[in-house]
C-alpha cells in the first residue's frame, strides 16, 4: 500500500474522530441502532467502521438493534445514565429513497424526544417536499438531534431545512483502516454494476459490445455466501432464547459483527477479481481505497458518488470519476498503463 492511500485513510479517520469525540462524551451510555440486516456489502463496511471507532474509544454499545427488533422499553432501560447517546447507523438511506429506514428513525425520535441522538454520516435524498417538511418538524420537536452528512449537497439541504446541529463527516467505513489481500486478479476488469433502485439506468447496456481482447467479470455484491447463510440460520433459530436472555441484543451483536465481516470478505473477494475495477457503488470506491486498488467510478442517478468523491477522496491517485462506460474504459486502460510502468520500475 502506497503512502497516498495510507495518508488519505489516516486523514479521514482523524477528521471523523475529531467530530465524533466532541459529540460523544467519554462516560456516555451509547446505543447503536439500525444494524444493516441485508446483503449489501457497503452497509456492513459502515457498521464495521462504526464498531471499530467505538472500540477505539473504549465504548461498548449497551443496546443494539435492527429496524425489526427495536424495543422502546429495553432501549430506555439501557440508557439509564447521565450521558445517554443514541447513534443511528450511517449510509445513504436518509430521506425518501428507502422509506422503511426513515420511518424507523422518525419513530425513535418521537420515542426519545430530548435524548441526544446522532445520525452517523449519511447522504440525503428527498423527492417529496411534504416528507421533507414532516422530517424537519420531527427533528425540531425532538430538540437534541445532530446529523452528520457525507457530502456538501446533503449538508446544504440539512442546514437549510433542519433545526439541528449539522456537520460534514467522512464515511465511517474508513475506520476499518487499510485492508490487505493476497487474492490475485483473474480478470482484466471487474465491473460492479448496481441492480437496485439506485442504479443509473442504461450505463452498462452495451458492455457486451465494448470489450476488445479483455477478460471481464460483471456482478453486483448482493448475493450472500454460505457462511452468511449459516450465520443467518443461527440467528433465526435462537430468537426465542435471546428474547429472554439478551434483551439488549449485546450477544447478538457478536453474531452480527461476524456476519458483517463475512460480507466484507465477500466484497473484497469480488473487487479483487479484476486488475482494475469499474463500479457505481460508493462503497466499492471506499473499499478500493482501503485496498489501494485502481478503480473507475460511474455515478448513480443522484450523484452520490461524485458528491462524496469531491468532498473527501479527490487526493487519492488511483481513482477516476467518469460519466459513461466509454470514459470508464479509457480510464481503466490508463490505470493498466500505469501498473505496467510500476512493474518495469520495480524491475
Amino acid at each position: 500500500m502506497n503512502n497516498n492511500s495510507r495518508n488519505l485513510i489516516g486523514n479521514l479517520q482523524s477528521s471523523a474522530k475529531a467530530i465524533l469525540d466532541a459529540l460523544i462524551p467519554e462516560d456516555s451510555k451509547v446505543a447503536l441502532l439500525d444494524y444493516p440486516h441485508h446483503t449489501n456489502v457497503g452497509d456492513s463496511l459502515i457498521w464495521l467502521g462504526e464498531v471499530a471507532y467505538l472500540s477505539k474509544r473504549g465504548i461498548s454499545p449497551g443496546y443494539v438493534c435492527d429496524i425489526n427488533n427495536y424495543d422502546k422499553a429495553n432501549l430506555k432501560k439501557s440508557l439509564n445514565n447521565d450521558n445517554p447517546v443514541i447513534l443511528f447507523h450511517g449510509g445513504g438511506n436518509f430521506g425518501t429513497l428507502w422509506p422503511q429506514f426513515q420511518e424507523f428513525r422518525m419513530r425513535v425520535l418521537e420515542d426519545f424526544a430530548g435524548v441526544p441522538v446522532i445520525q452517523l454520516p449519511q447522504s440525503i435524498y428527498f423527492d417529496d417536499a411534504v416528507q421533507l417538511q414532516q422530517t424537519a418538524q420531527m427533528i425540531c420537536a425532538h430538540g437534541k438531534f445532530t446529523i452528520l452528512t457525507r457530502d456538501k449537497p446533503s449538508f446544504d439541504l440539512a442546514y437549510r431545512h433542519f433545526d439541528c446541529d449539522v456537520r460534514m463527516c467522512p464515511d465511517m467505513a474508513f475506520f476499518i483502516g487499510p485492508v490487505r489481500s493476497r487474492i490475485i486478479p483473474r480478470f482484466d476488469r471487474f465491473i460492479l454494476s448496481r441492480t437496485d433502485k439506485e442504479k443509473k439506468s442504461g450505463w452498462h447496456d452495451t458492455l457486451d459490445h465494448v470489450f476488445h481482447g479483455l477478460t471481464v467479470d460483471i456482478d453486483d455484491w448482493l448475493d450472500s455466501s454460505v457462511l452468511e447463510n449459516n450465520l443467518g440460520r443461527i440467528e433465526s433459530r435462537t430468537t426465542l432464547l435471546r428474547k429472554h436472555f439478551d434483551q439488549d441484543n449485546r450477544l447478538l451483536l457478536r453474531l452480527w459483527n461476524q456476519l458483517a465481516r463475512a460480507r466484507m470478505t465477500r466484497g473484497v473477494s469480488k473487487l479483487q477479481r479484476g486488475r482494475v475495477v469499474i463500479g457505481d457503488r460508493l462503497h466499492a470506491h471506499i473499499l478500493c481505497v482501503l485496498l489501494d486498488k485502481p478503480h473507475v467510478l460511474i455515478d448513480n442517478f443522484y450523484n452520490k458518488l461524485g458528491n462524496f468523491h469531491h468532498a473527501w477522496t479527490k487526493p487519492y491517485h488511483n481513482v477516476k470519476l467518469v460519466n459513461n462506460i466509454d470514459e470508464a474504459l479509457e480510464a481503466a486502460s490508463n490505470f493498466d498503463f500505469q501498473l505496467s510502468l510500476r512493474k518495469l520500475a520495480a524491475g
